[in-house]
């Protein structure tokens, strides 16, 4: 018994002394912006396209871009700049909650609350992602010839992104945009401060375009953070992709 119970505690004492890795995933994004008031009327233009860089940590869960984008129409005659967002994966769900800061004339910085609902970015990354990969719409595909179009044979999966809120929202179906691997929800709470108070930014990443990997990085963390951290994810996903490419 005390040779069983010692066998264990070394087998524990090895896997927590196992160097942990937070796996930094770097993303060039397009999707687009929606702006609708307290009613749910469309402020501005349909929609606007945004394109930007974005990064996120599968262990901490934290992420982040500094995407920035005017809206030359957007209230009164006066343009609105959207810049500078943040975002935080919610620990045992699929959605992650964000802000993005907005300037309107001598309103500087107001926040916006997000909501989005990542399900296709959260199966993506649980099976592995390297660099060349593409999450568009509801595929994931690896763009082996670099030419941004998803090609014969490149297809891998199905990850299952969610319809975007804002799909709702317009009158036009040819308007629609389709699933997004980050689709921002009819939680959103929109601004939380200043004149706007009530209006809704929807930000849609990768809806209807795409979210294509630049680059998967793995850098140490601490061993309580790689155990507890919200955004778990297990490294074999990434050793099968290897072993497949």
């Amino acid at each position: 018994m005390i040779k069983i119970l010692t066998k264990i505690f070394c087998a524990g004492a090895l896997v927590v002394s196992l160097p942990a890795h937070s796996t930094i995933i770097n993303f060039d994004f397009t999707g687009r912006l929606v702006v609708a008031d307290m009613t749910g009327s469309i402020i501005g233009p349909a929609y606007t396209p945004i394109a930007a860089s974005l990064s996120y940590d599968t262990v901490s869960g934290i992420g982040g871009s500094a995407l920035s984008i005017t809206m030359n129409d957007f209230y009164l005659g006066s343009p609105a700049t959207f810049h500078d967002i943040t975002m935080q994966h919610r620990a045992g769900t699929e959605f992650i909650d964000g802000t993005v800061l907005f300037d309107w004339n001598s309103q500087i910085n107001q926040e916006i609350q997000i909501e989005w609902n990542a399900t296709g970015l959260f199966n993506a990354i649980n099976y592995g992602l390297q660099a060349g990969d593409v999450l568009s719409g509801t595929d994931l595909y690896h763009d082996s010839n670099g030419n941004g179009v998803q090609d014969p044979g490149e297809y891998i999966m199905d990850i299952f992104s969610a319809t975007p809120y804002s799909d709702s929202l317009q009158i036009d179906p040819a308007n629609r945009q389709g699933a997004a691997p980050m689709a921002a929800t009819g939680n959103s709470a929109g601004v939380v401060s200043g004149e706007f108070i009530g209006f809704k930014a929807y930000f849609d990443i990768g809806s209807g375009n795409s979210m294509h990997v630049t680059s998967v990085s793995a850098v140490p963390v601490p061993a309580a953070l790689w155990l507890f951290g919200s955004g778990l994810i297990s490294l074999a996903a990434f050793a099968r992709r290897k072993a497949s490419a």
